[in-house]
Parts: C-alpha cells; structure tokens; sequence
C-alpha cells in the first residue's frame, strides 16, 4: 500500500539515497536538494513528504504555498526512485497528496510547472487531472503551467480513506467549504451594494449618485454578478459579468464579459479569485457561452494561469489590455 509519511531526523537518508533514471536528471532536483529547498522556502510553509510502499521507501515530495496570485499549492518536486517506476506508485502518491491537501483546504488550486520534453511526468499529471493553463513563465520557456481544481475534482477526495494517510497533516482548513455564492441579477439588492461600496471605497473612486449607479446597471437588464460572503456574511468579494454580442456582417458571438471582479484585501491569496472565476466560467457554458473576454492592468499573469490569453489586434476603449479564453 502507498503511504505519505514524514520526514526527520530517523529517515531523511533513506529520501537522499533515492535516485531517478539518468535521462531523467534534467528534469529533477537530487533528492538532497529537495531537502534543501524544503528548507529555503520554509517561509512558504514548505514541506517535503516521503513516499513508501508497504513501508519501504520509493519516493518523495516537495510542496510548498504560492500566495502570489493566482494563489495556490506549488508541488516543487516530485519523483520516484528508478527502481519502483512503471508499477503505478506515482499515479496513487500523487493522489494522496492532492486528497490531503483537498482537505486542509486552504487553497482551490494546486500547480506544477513540467518540463515539455518530460511525456511520462506530462501524462501523470494530465490522468490524475492536472490541466494546462496555456501559461509560459518567460524564465522556464521549455515548461508547461499544470493548474489541478479541487473543487472540480471533490469526489475523488471521498473515495480515499483517511486511513491512507501516514503523513500529520495537521490542523484541517475548511474555509471554502463554509463560503456562499449567491448569483444577483437586481443591484437594488444590499448584498451588491455593500460589496460594491466596499470595492470602490478600497480603489478610490468616489460616486455622487449611488442610487442612479445601480439603477443604470439594472436598466440594461443583462448583468450578473456572483457575491462570495464567509461563514459569518462577511462579504469576500465578488464578480460582475454579462454577455456582450460581437457581430460583423457575416458573423456573430456572444462572448461572457467581465467587467468588475474584486476580492476583500483579507481574503486575498487564499484561492477565491480562483473560485469566483470558475463560477462566471461555469456559467458561460451553461448558457452556450464559450469566449470569455475581459480587461486587465495589473493582473495579467493572473488570468495567463487561468488560460486567458492576450487578444491581438483587439482593444479596449479604456487602454487596458483585453485578454480572451476558449471555454471548452
């Protein structure tokens, strides 16, 4: 049986004694120098976990949290050891940690950046569930961005006991589990106005006429917005979209347009962008929307990680820069 476990004083030479294939090398880090990174980033609350096998040791981890949005579990390192390779050790470790971090829950999201020439590492990760986001970091050219959504995958998590964990995870986070989504369409509603007061009073716009503000909103009859509150109604932020027709003489598509999206500074790097973003997405396609366009001027590798891309030869009235994603 695969088992996490943690690492210490007793059996941190069993990880550095771990070895990978030689045309593998290229790809990972010594076992030593996850240990070490396991160190340098203990800032992040960086955590390297063994991985064994009825008790002897195959593999090992490294994690840490990436608060920089999108905020998200970073899994730094992952291998196992050449000799237990090709017998599905990897696919069921790599399902434990994801379960595990599942349910501590501090994050929506978990990624890995894999070099494009590594197939066997690309088709675990891609079976297990992880998606490529289209995002190239401009330091690591030659790597794909893999983005795992646990709220989408939940089920998997039921169907592992915890009995399968050896490792302490240590205090569970349920945080997103105690949020709320409610879908608005009439802005005379307080929760909008509470969360878009707070919004403009956060960004320094001031407004004369409140009233006359969401009435016009209302008055064009196709917004929508998604308000995200905690356990105790305290509002999170939320996400305003509607659908925009774009039409020439021959062609025509209705694309979902975000217009404002704002998170609450308290709740910031801690995946509710993420979540919010889903939603709107979520609706789009329920709705036979599948183009979501929108601006940005300060959030653009947000939304890369996310599979939107830079719309070429398009622009946005206000200057800013227009970013698009095909909804599959």
């Amino acid at each position: 049986m695969i088992q996490l476990f943690d690492v210490n004083e007793e059996n941190w030479l069993e990880l550095v004694a771990l070895r990978v294939r030689q045309e593998q090398e290229k790809f990972l880090a010594r076992p030593v120098g996850i240990l070490a990174r396991g160190y340098v980033y203990r800032a992040c609350r960086a955590r390297v976990i063994g991985i064994a096998n009825d008790g002897q040791t195959v593999g090992v981890a490294l994690v840490r949290d990436m608060d920089e949005e999108p905020a998200c579990y970073d899994l730094q390192q992952f291998m196992i050891d050449e000799r237990f390779q090709n017998k599905g050790y990897g696919t069921k470790a790599l399902r434990l940690i994801l379960a595990l971090l599942g349910q501590e829950g501090k994050y929506a999201d978990a990624e890995v950046c894999v070099n494009k020439e590594n197939a066997a590492a690309l088709r675990m990760y891609e079976n297990v569930g992880f998606i490529d986001t289209g995002y190239i970091d401009e330091n690591l050219p030659d790597c794909l961005n893999l983005m795992y959504h646990f709220r989408q995958e939940h089920s998997m998590f039921s169907s592992i006991p915890i009995s399968d964990f050896s490792a302490s995870s240590g205090a569970l986070i349920s945080d997103f589990s105690a949020c709320s989504d409610t879908l608005i369409s009439d802005f005379s509603t307080p929760l909008f106005q509470d969360a878009f007061r707070q919004y403009f009073s956060e960004i320094g716009v001031s407004v004369n006429d409140w009233d006359g503000l969401f009435a016009e909103m209302n008055n064009e009859g196709d917004n929508l917005a998604f308000v995200r509150t905690d356990r105790d109604g305290k509002i999170i932020g939320f996400l305003q979209f509607k659908p925009t027709k774009f039409t020439s003489w021959f062609f025509e598509e209705t694309c979902g347009f975000i217009r404002e999206f704002w998170i609450a500074s308290a709740f910031r790097r801690m995946g509710h962008g993420t979540a919010l973003l889903a939603l709107a997405e979520n609706h789009f396609r329920k709705n036979n929307i599948f183009t979501s366009i929108l601006t940005t001027d300060s959030a653009a590798r947000f939304y890369e990680k996310h599979g939107y891309e830079k719309a070429a030869g398009c622009k946005a009235k206000n200057g800013d820069r227009v970013f698009t994603k095909r909804l599959k």
